[in-house]
């Protein structure tokens, strides 16, 4: 009775590994704009820092008020969804990456 509960025990943790191996392997599923590389999010936000430079110098070069976030209820919202998000996509993504670590190659 021992030799089967084992067996079964060991098919079940081939298994979990077989399929945390084909989620690692198997392209992400689009869980948001945060589940990507890390650097290559890096990247993006860099290229829209630089985007966003030359409107930020034409506002201030007119003196024309800046987005206040106690104003824009709506804006500060979707920041903090985004930042949910982020955080929920980050902690995925270190629970894959443990768990990989603990799989044979």
């Amino acid at each position: 009775m021992t030799q089967i509960a084992d067996k079964a025990t060991e098919a079940a943790q081939r298994q979990r590994q077989r399929e945390t191996r084909q989620q690692l392997d198997s392209p992400a599923l689009d869980r948001g704009p945060y589940d990507g590389d890390p650097q290559d999010l890096a990247g993006q936000w860099r290229a829209r820092h630089t985007e966003w430079r030359p409107l930020t110098a034409l506002t201030d070069g007119q003196s024309r008020p800046v987005c206040s976030p106690e104003r824009d209820v709506q804006g500060s919202t979707w920041a903090q969804e985004r930042d949910a998000q982020r955080e929920a996509a980050l902690t995925r993504r270190t629970r894959v990456a443990e768990r990989a670590e603990g799989l044979p190659r």
